[in-house]
């Protein structure tokens, strides 16, 4: 594959990211895609099949980021708090970097009914859970965390970090930086965890 393929399919996923957030997947068609792209119809069809294909696609692109994202947490070797930090601070900053394809999930997830191809959005969420209730059982066997419900932190510590995560998503009122989170969860860590 050339380079001006590779920058067409390119375009066709950063046209239909765009198409799909501003008019939904329902409202969107083909032809806008590939009138917004610059290529033909035939391109679509040859990388992506169809609307369909190129929705699925924008959104396995961002569980291979994600999923990539937390591989990258895989054997800590630094105090495990310090990783939980680093792992919840690279998550915001791919939130910031991929802001579109975030809000495109949420208004898939949370908005109307719009005929997209089914998604395991909850697969985020699920992942995620899990990788915190490693870690925060790996700092128990390490002598690093008071004995704990692992289950229950867990889902304290996902719980801030996806309100401030939402927060910046929705453009509320009280938007929580990177610099919130940590400080919140480390006064979590202080006051909990930490022995």
């Amino acid at each position: 594959m050339d380079i001006k393929q590779d920058d067409a399919r390119q375009r066709l996923l950063d046209a239909a990211l765009k198409i799909f957030m501003t008019k939904g997947y329902a409202a969107a068609s083909v032809s806008e895609i590939v009138q917004a792209a610059g290529v033909t119809k035939p391109m679509l069809y040859y990388y992506f099949k169809n609307k369909e294909g190129i929705y699925t696609e924008l959104m396995m692109l961002s569980f291979r980021e994600f999923d990539a994202m937390l591989a990258r947490y895989s054997e800590p070797k630094s105090p495990i708090k310090d990783t939980l930090m680093n792992m919840f601070n690279e998550l915001m900053v791919l939130q910031d970097e991929r802001m579109d394809y975030v809000r495109l999930i949420y208004a898939m997830v949370y908005g109307p009914a719009q005929g997209a191809p089914a998604v395991d959005f909850e697969v985020f969420h699920t992942r995620m859970a899990a990788k915190i209730a490693e870690m925060i059982q790996a700092g128990i066997e390490r002598g690093e965390f008071e004995p704990v419900d692992v289950a229950d932190f867990s889902t304290l510590l996902i719980s801030v970090l996806f309100f401030c995560m939402d927060s910046r998503v929705i453009d509320c009122a009280v938007s929580m930086s990177a610099e919130d989170m940590s400080r919140i969860i480390g006064k979590v860590f202080s006051k909990i965890l930490i022995k």
